[in-house]
């Protein structure tokens, strides 16, 4: 079944704001500015095309099963890819067993827990085998114990049936205080993700309950436009993120086209869900999330 990107009717409600970017936020020195620059750094002398934008190599777009299931445990780190090493990209998997290229992935929050789109539906139920390729190209599989959704939004909290290694490792998120190091009237330097296996930049506008992106936005001093995809129907819960220095951290997963759910505001509730889940399931730690913090950067309120 191949799922489509779930566009609710609020989107064509949803207000944002488009207005040229303050100097002040995107000032050298500020977060707003080193996300732009920090990612036109490692886009630097590339074209920007879809070779650069691909995370692995060996992979193929199709139904992981059966016969095809070895394009999964065969798959390998591109070394043409334009963020090769950055920390973060093995938290997300590779593919899913009986599914469509890379729809509907999860994103690890801890070594056990995951987060990942409520509207596509439950992966414990279905005992789907779930791949991890990490930092040395080796695959780990892993299943899904139990899933339940943070109060009504679109987020669903996971566990895995065992932890992953470090080599996997998990995205710190986004923390509840980032209003105060990062615009929220404007636009700036996000990475998105979608079903293809392609790392891309991502115009980002932090509202709050949802984040809202746009392909057809440029941010000052970021990556120019033909480094935007547009999401599409398919790329539903893949992650979408910031790159601060060597490091992916997490903001939402894609729900509608042009927007998802902004974790920071979900903090604390994720926290009880993923505490929730280490306790039916007995587990011997209680992980919660991991907050990155930006006491590094200055304020700008």
């Amino acid at each position: 079944m191949k799922w489509k990107l779930f566009i609710p009717a609020l989107i064509f409600l949803a207000a944002t704001t488009n207005l040229p970017a303050q100097t002040s936020d995107f000032a050298p020195g500020t977060l707003a500015y080193h996300l732009s620059t920090n990612a036109a750094a490692y886009a630097q002398g590339r074209a920007g095309n879809y070779n650069d934008e691909c995370e692995v190599s060996g992979w193929n777009y199709q139904l992981f099963v059966g016969h095809d299931f070895f394009l999964l445990t065969n798959v390998v780190w591109s070394t043409n890819f334009w963020l090769k090493g950055v920390l973060g990209l093995s938290a997300t998997p590779i593919g899913i067993s009986n599914s469509l290229g890379g729809q509907g992935l999860i994103t690890m929050v801890s070594p056990r827990h995951y987060l990942r789109a409520n509207h596509m539906g439950s992966l414990h139920n279905s005992r789907k085998v779930i791949v991890f390729l990490d930092t040395n190209n080796i695959v780990y599989l892993r299943t899904s114990l139990q899933e339940v959704q943070v109060g009504k939004s679109d987020t669903d909290v996971g566990i895995l049936d065992a932890d992953l290694p470090p080599s996997v490792g998990f995205l710190p998120l986004i923390p509840t205080n980032y209003a105060d190091y990062l615009p929220t009237n404007h636009y700036i330097q996000g990475i998105g993700m979608n079903q293809d296996m392609a790392i891309f930049g991502q115009p980002t506008e932090l509202k709050n309950p949802f984040v809202f992106w746009n392909s057809r936005e440029t941010v000052p001093s970021g990556l120019l436009a033909n480094w935007n995809v547009a999401i599409r129907g398919g790329d539903s819960s893949n992650p979408a993120m910031l790159l601060v220095g060597n490091q992916l951290v997490l903001v939402s997963h894609n729900f509608f086209a042009q927007g998802g759910p902004n974790y920071a505001g979900q903090f604390d509730a994720i926290n009880q869900q993923m505490h929730y889940l280490s306790t039916n399931n007995n587990l011997g730690t209680d992980y919660q999330l991991t907050p990155y913090s930006l006491a590094n950067w200055p304020a700008i309120r």
